[in-house]
């Protein structure tokens, strides 16, 4: 069985220039991470290799045409002909702004699409991505996905993982934001989560075992809730070295709500 690790979680913004300056406004150190085909990211990145990314589209002519397009609902029109993973990444664009998706980082990413496809749960094909970064370098990774939005996607990495998620001094935050303490998925079906859960981190599950709730990776929890009309696919507790649980300010995390929690 290969080792799942938990990787990062994705915050969509109308503006990356904007959103860099707000989540430094919260303490944060933000690095930039460069450009995609369409799109450019910054990382907020813990000790531990995990981060937040904050994604939004460039801003060329036609980006006016692209969130129209997605608006009326073109854009899920051809996502849904996808058989591969940009089936999910295209929707990406469709969705609000705020907390958007989240990934697990395997070293064989064939093998965790096998052990869904084995409790028969519906996968695309993976896809080699790249992304530019500021200094030039060429950062490369394959993603791979369930046909299923509620569950996250994967990431195996082609490239050092240190081109991808750089540290140089950065993962000291002034906010005292240590890393990723807890993820609280909110869904209408937390079973069906719990099942693709299961799949990836315990191939061999027990199918008439109840399913669980919560889910230790490495050190973080993933916990389940269940809504009838989820608002955002997550909300976030950060360890941090302060005394006082507090929520931070959502008009400047475009609606993603992120906790710090006490590292106790």
């Amino acid at each position: 069985m290969t080792k799942i690790c938990f990787d990062h979680c994705v915050i969509f913004v109308p503006d990356l220039n904007l959103a860099i300056q707000q989540f430094s406004e919260l303490g944060f150190i933000v690095s930039r991470g460069g450009e995609h085909k369409y799109t450019c990211n910054a990382l907020i990145i813990f000790r531990d290799q995990t981060y937040i990314e904050i994604i939004a589209l460039k801003k060329f002519w036609f980006r006016p045409i692209i969130r129209f397009a997605a608006k009326i609902g073109l854009l899920n029109y051809y996502a849904n002909k996808k058989t591969d993973t940009s089936w999910r990444l295209i929707r990406w664009i469709t969705k609000s702004y705020g907390a958007l998706d989240w990934c697990l980082r395997t070293k064989n990413i064939q093998y965790a699409l096998n052990s869904l496809a084995r409790n028969k749960i519906p996968t695309l094909k993976k896809l080699a991505y790249q992304r530019k970064r500021p200094d030039g370098q060429i950062v490369q990774w394959e993603l791979g996905c369930s046909k299923d939005y509620d569950l996250p996607f994967l990431i195996e990495d082609k490239t050092p993982i240190n081109l991808r998620i750089a540290q140089d001094n950065n993962t000291k935050h002034t906010n005292g934001a240590l890393g990723f303490k807890k993820i609280i998925l909110s869904s209408k079906n937390t079973e069906k989560i719990a099942y693709g859960l299961s799949a990836l981190l315990n191939e061999n599950q027990n199918h008439s075992r109840k399913l669980p709730k919560t889910f230790s990776i490495g050190n973080i929890m993933i916990s389940l809730k269940q809504e009838a009309n989820p608002k955002s696919c997550f909300s976030l507790e950060l360890s941090y070295s302060g005394n006082k649980r507090k929520c931070m300010n959502t008009k400047k995390t475009f609606g993603a709500v992120i906790w710090l929690t006490p590292n106790i």
